[in-house]
């Protein structure tokens, strides 16, 4: 199942997931404030920038800056495997500032949503050899046993593999870059800021009436378009970036109870929180906790 795109500090490595027991609900289309590289793998799946839906084919790389909605569409016929990187502008600008190499990001700020297909065999091992090894070092960098020098020395080899990357995915871009017209239509923008709302508000208590009075739009307009474009309801939505924040706090807060971590994140009693965390990752938010407790301490 894919998870929601949870609001990342820094970066964000997952290699070769694969999915093979889901429903096509259990993609949808979202946006987010950080860039992000798609590579897909195998599978039956489409991807959905705005409004464009693009046939995706094996070793397909796909470059997005994160603001346009986007996500895949697989078919639950057969196993849907991808790897995915997700990175901030804050934190890894001001590195290739000091590189003088601040250029390597023009591919996700100019092109915004970019295809790269048909990539040379040899290059495109290099480049999941280098994700690969993201993944091992974020991993290693997330494990609550190191220190804090080794925590940031494994953050700084993260950082040089991903810029070796985005020198590969720079030179691609030049050649071999098929761009995907952006659709900025009227209904994809009001989504747009409503989801970005959403980001920023979502701990508070919410209702339609909150969210269209803030952004001046038709309630009930409002809920039939984000309805169209991302296939759920506006609350839907809701409690999806709310149980995002709570995996993330449940994984790396662990001095905090589950009451508070409802209340954080919006829940308004943590009987009503854990009955929702279940029904979307059928799994409770205490053993998902003990869950994320033992693969640390095994990794």
């Amino acid at each position: 199942m894919e998870n929601i795109y949870e609001s990342i500090e820094k970066f964000n490595i997952v290699y070769r997931m694969v999915d093979v027991d889901f429903q096509k609900q259990d993609f949808f289309v979202h946006s987010h404030n950080f860039y992000e590289i798609y590579f897909y793998h195998n599978g039956d799946c489409k991807l959905l920038i705005n409004d464009d839906i693009i046939d995706l084919q094996k070793n397909d790389i796909f470059i997005m800056n994160g603001s346009s909605l986007h996500g895949p569409s697989p078919e639950p016929n057969c196993p849907y495997e991808r790897s995915v990187i997700e990175f901030s502008d804050e934190w890894i600008r001001p590195i290739l500032d000091k590189m003088n190499a601040s250029e390597l990001l023009s591919p996700f700020d100019e092109l915004s949503n970019s295809l790269l297909r048909n990539v040379d065999r040899l290059v495109y091992e290099k480049i999941m050899q280098l994700v690969k090894k993201m993944q091992i070092k974020q991993i290693q960098q997330r494990d609550h046993h190191k220190t804090e020098i080794q925590k940031r020395l494994l953050e700084a080899e993260i950082s040089t593999l991903l810029i070796e990357l985005l020198f590969i995915i720079y030179e691609l871009s030049k050649g071999k870059l098929n761009s995907v017209p952006l659709d900025n239509n009227e209904k994809s923008c009001h989504v747009n800021r409503i989801i970005s709302w959403i980001d920023q508000h979502f701990q508070d208590d919410i209702s339609l009436d909150n969210i269209a009075s803030s952004l001046h739009i038709s309630k009930y307009y409002m809920s039939r378009i984000f309805k169209d474009i991302t296939g759920m309801t506006i609350m839907q939505h809701l409690v999806h970036r709310r149980l995002a924040r709570a995996k993330y706090l449940l994984e790396m807060q662990s001095n905090k109870s589950i009451l508070e971590i409802a209340i954080e994140v919006g829940f308004d009693s943590s009987s009503h929180f854990s009955r929702k965390f279940r029904e979307c990752y059928l799994i409770s938010p205490s053993d998902y906790r003990n869950k994320m407790r033992e693969r640390n301490t095994t990794g």
